[in-house]
């Protein structure tokens, strides 16, 4: 008897009702969304062997990164919020169930990859281990986990607060989680890092001066978009032969140890 189901109607008010609809209009074309896409890609042709691996994805949001890999693996993904997967269910992702990542609904040794972005920094995740344990105990013997973080809790500002982060990491700090929980970390990164010192002034100029909603609310795709993505594109191919020191954000692949 698996015990996934534990969590699984605990109601969790994980980001404020309307971040979710700017999540939807923005993250299929959002820098920041294509180059954590990118980033997972560049990781998966490195590491992903096995042609359609089963996928979940905890806390997958409105369904972008499930919608990018459904081509290549059997997606499944998993939300705390309706909102969220009534969103994916508009792009036809009908593997999708509300359920928290510290109850996952699946038996034991079910998948050969999770991914895990930005869900163990949610302020309603009082133990950050418990996800954790919930993503290892899914996973078959040498499964692969790929998690996203943010990074630096002295970088915590009005973004955070509007999407409920309580908690960014470092890249000792991920490490050290998934350690305890049995994960082989395999390749851990910070990225991010080429527009740091900007966007580290602007989320430190937040915390005097915070914006009503959230750095994703733009009417309009900003006139820079493209020149972000060729920041991150420019640090994918620097991550191709070595982790990057620093940035915004902590990146980790972490393998399943055979017992």
């Amino acid at each position: 008897m698996y015990s996934g189901n534990r969590a699984v109607h605990r109601r969790v008010q994980t980001v404020k009702s309307d971040e979710y609809e700017i999540m939807f209009r923005v993250e299929d074309h959002h820098w920041w969304y294509v180059g954590l896409r990118g980033l997972l890609d560049l990781y998966w042709q490195r590491h992903v062997k096995m042609e359609c691996p089963r996928v979940l994805d905890v806390g997958c949001g409105t369904g972008a990164t499930l919608d990018a890999v459904r081509d290549v693996a059997t997606a499944t993904g998993v939300d705390a919020a309706p909102e969220a997967i009534h969103l994916c269910r508009m792009r036809d992702l009908q593997a999708t169930v509300v359920a928290s990542a510290e109850g996952l609904p699946y038996p034991a040794e079910q998948f050969d990859v999770v991914i895990s972005c930005d869900v163990l920094c949610h302020r309603s995740i009082r133990d950050k281990t418990i996800p954790v344990r919930e993503m290892y105990r899914v996973l078959k013997p040498g499964g692969l986990l790929f998690l996203n973080l943010p990074a630096y809790q002295w970088l915590h500002s009005s973004h955070d607060v509007h999407v409920y982060t309580d908690r960014r990491f470092t890249r000792t700090e991920a490490s050290s989680i998934l350690n305890a929980c049995g994960f082989e970390v395999v390749e851990s990164t910070y990225w991010n890092t080429v527009l740091f010192p900007a966007i580290a002034a602007v989320r430190l100029w937040r915390k005097a001066f915070p914006l009503p909603a959230s750095d994703l609310d733009e009417q309009r795709p900003s006139a820079l978009s493209p020149v972000f993505s060729a920041c991150l594109a420019l640090e994918r191919a620097l991550l191709r032969r070595m982790p990057l020191p620093f940035g915004l954000s902590v990146f980790a692949l972490a393998r399943k140890r055979h017992l």
